[in-house]
């Protein structure tokens, strides 16, 4: 019984063997098969030699006609600035640059501050002047609608208080201090809000007077830009309350 048995099992092992073998020559067959079929694919798709050679002669051809073009380019670029002679370069004008420096001092002194307001829109108005900024600040119910630049006394010759805004006129003249203004509006006596000072004549501003804007200037007065002088004087009603700090 024993021998039956081992000889069973050689042949059982002999035929797995067998199978093992068949199996594997099985698989090594299918992959050369498979190998086969993806050469053949591969060079269906690569390109012929010949068309790659093509390919890179036409792309080294494009290079070297972009290459010429920038060189074309920069030698034109540099022919035009080696043309460009000293003569045609604008030479700094120092009288053009005094002109236009002068009239941006002017406009400073006869534009408007800013935006001006209609102040018949609004209610409730009042005026405060700041010497230490000097600055007129209109408001409207305690909050400020226009900031105007102006100039107040020299020696603090401009007095503090709280006054109301009263008569008004176009122009004056004063001999003894040799100018006047256009556009006073009265807030205290002979103390007034008006544009920078004038000739004899309405309209003859005195720059030198005017570029010192911004800054203690007069005798007591407030002055203002020429147009701020006449936006105030048209539209601030009189009888409104003026404070001076």
């Amino acid at each position: 019984m024993t021998e039956r048995r081992r000889a069973r099992m050689r042949i059982r092992r002999q035929r797995i063997y067998v199978v093992r073998r068949i199996v594997v020559a099985v698989c090594a067959l299918l992959c050369c098969v498979l190998a086969v079929f993806s050469t053949i694919d591969a060079q269906r798709v690569w390109p012929r030699g010949e068309s790659v050679a093509q390919g890179q002669a036409e792309v080294q051809g494009q290079a070297q006609k972009v290459s010429q073009s920038a060189q074309q380019s920069a030698s034109r670029v540099s022919a035009s600035a080696s043309s460009l002679g000293r003569q045609q370069v604008p030479v700094f004008n120092q009288a053009i640059q005094e002109q236009r420096d002068k009239e941006a001092q002017r406009a400073r002194w006869t534009n408007p501050t800013g935006k001006q307001p209609d102040l018949s829109q609004y209610s409730d108005l009042s005026v405060k002047v700041s010497i230490a900024k000097q600055e007129v600040y209109v408001q409207s119910g305690g909050e400020t609608i226009y900031t105007m630049i102006a100039s107040t006394g020299l020696n603090d010759t401009t007095p503090r208080g709280n006054y109301v805004i009263g008569m008004r006129g176009d122009h004056f003249y004063n001999p003894a201090e040799g100018m006047g203004a256009d556009y006073w509006v009265r807030f205290n006596g002979p103390f007034l809000f008006h544009s920078v000072p004038t000739g004899a004549n309405s309209g003859e501003y005195m720059e030198e007077e005017g570029n010192k804007l911004g800054q203690p200037a007069s005798h007591g007065c407030v002055r203002l830009t020429v147009a701020d002088a006449e936006w105030f004087y048209n539209q601030i009603p009189e009888g409104t309350p003026v404070t001076i700090a």
